[in-house]
């Protein structure tokens, strides 16, 4: 303790002759005299590494395992004004072997993991608003900067942020990674370089007058090398995937082209690809695997109702989750599916990959493949469903569990009503002709029948009814 012209200076300094030669030393400098009321607090911590547990942090505290052997380094300022409304901190460091147990992120723990920080921001106290001046947060090569401003109004908060993540090299990003996230994809070697630029303006209250998302940026990350077990040549014969019983169970079932359930792409019907275009992914033919627009989209969404309501996979996504991942929702399965899809999207053609995706998605209770959907709902072939029935089957690919089946087998007539307006979809965007949406129109789908029942309804405004068919 030392007094000084206008400040009390309080340090904590540690000795250095333990297991480190640089102790983490905390200084608080105090105001004091006349000016007292008028001047700032000002506290810094400086030095490290220091082991976490000998700074108090006990195992399990955040999630965090194997405190012993992790340490933290830092150079960190925080100052209190003396209106004591706002903090500003100021400073960096970093983490070494950290290990992570949460089971939202990966299954198994994350472990070893290196980052480095750096903050320089203001807050309010009261809890009105943050400023971000400059973030940035390294996780081995890979890098993303952060600025931006929260401020909390009447009603929500207002958010204005910017993100940049530089040019850094595909596998670099890879292999800074930890094994827990990356269990499934590991051993892939990957060339390119990626790098994005982008910006987040939006208004919670009002997100639908006041939202504003996007970015810009460079993707050439290439797979040039693949283990055995996630080759797609495994797809050109019979392969065992993970499907899941009515009671959640997962147990393996074959598939492949030399089964007695698969379909070839040419003998399915064209009406069951138009169908997926407009439930699942309108844009798969034009996109490389991820829809910008679509994730931007559910963002929007999700924000609003304040909860996760909408996701935004692709049919390439959708198809790398089902042939390579567990169902468990994790961050880590995540970012899996976005590296197998890379890998889909630039070993198959679009064709094969919708071969493959009808093929092997779930259409209800232990029901997969559009074989086996074609017999058990219609009793019929893949070749020969009609528009009515490809929508039917394309519109429970969210939730096969839930059937509209009413009465004698006829699909209920809200849900008929929507299966019309998705026909008009399938016509706007050109997979249909006015013809076929004509008959299209006169269908009432029915469970067990190869023929829907073509009668027209009683009254015919009721082909364009806009009922959303939740019924």
């Amino acid at each position: 303790v030392r007094r000084e012209a206008a400040a009390m200076v309080v340090a904590l300094e540690p000795d250095a002759a333990g297991e480190t030669d640089e102790p983490l030393t905390f200084t608080a400098r105090l105001p004091m005299g006349a000016n007292a009321a008028t001047l700032p607090l000002a506290l810094q911590l400086v030095g490290g590494p220091v082991w976490l547990n000998l700074l108090g942090v006990r195992e399990g505290d955040l999630g965090l395992v194997d405190v012993a052997q992790a340490s933290v380094e830092c150079d960190v300022k925080v100052v209190l004004p003396a209106d004591g409304k706002s903090l500003s901190v100021d400073g960096r460091g970093k983490l070494h072997k950290l290990s992570l147990d949460n089971r939202r992120i990966a299954p198994q723990s994350l472990r070893d993991m290196e980052l480095a920080w750096r903050v320089k921001m203001d807050a309010q106290l009261d809890g009105s608003g943050v400023t971000l001046h400059a973030g940035e947060f390294d996780l081995g090569a890979a890098r993303l900067l952060l600025t931006g401003e929260l401020v909390r109004q009447a009603k929500g908060y207002r958010v204005d942020a910017q993100f940049e993540v530089p040019l850094v090299n595909c596998q670099s990003v890879l292999d800074a990674l930890p094994k827990a996230v990356t269990a499934r994809v590991a051993n892939m070697r990957l060339l390119g370089s990626l790098a994005a630029k982008g910006h987040a303006r939006f208004r919670t209250a009002n997100i639908k007058r006041h939202y504003d998302v996007d970015w810009q940026g460079t993707n050439s990350c290439r797979v040039v090398d693949v283990p055995p077990e996630l080759a797609v040549s495994r797809f050109k014969t019979s392969f065992a995937k993970t499907v899941y019983t009515p009671e959640g169970k997962p147990r393996s079932m074959t598939f492949g082209p030399d089964t007695a359930s698969w379909v070839p792409f040419s003998s399915i019907s064209y009406f069951m690809v138009g169908a997926v275009l407009t439930t699942e992914d309108g844009r798969f033919f034009r996109h490389n695997g991820f829809d910008k627009e679509a994730i931007i989209n559910s963002l929007q969404q999700n924000i609003e109702a304040g909860r996760f309501v909408r996701g935004a996979s692709t049919i390439s996504m959708q198809l790398a989750k089902n042939l390579y991942l567990p169902r468990t929702k994790t961050i880590a399965r995540k970012l899996q599916e976005a590296l197998l899809t890379l890998y889909l999207e630039q070993a198959l053609t679009k064709d094969e990959m919708m071969e493959l995706y009808l093929n092997v998605i779930e259409y209800g209770p232990m029901v997969y493949g559009i074989g086996p959907a074609a017999r058990h709902y219609f009793n019929t072939t893949a070749g020969r469903l009609s528009l009515g029935q490809a929508l039917y089957l394309a519109s429970i690919l969210q939730n096969p569990k839930k059937q509209y089946f009413g009465a004698g087998g006829a699909v209920t007539p809200g849900r008929t009503r929507y299966l019309r307006r998705l026909m008009k979809v399938v016509r706007r965007i050109g997979r249909i002709s006015d013809e076929e949406l004509e008959v299209g129109l006169r269908e009432t789908v029915i469970f067990g029948s190869p023929s829907p029942d073509l009668e027209p309804p009683a009254d015919e405004e009721d082909l364009y009814d806009d009922d959303d068919g939740t019924d």
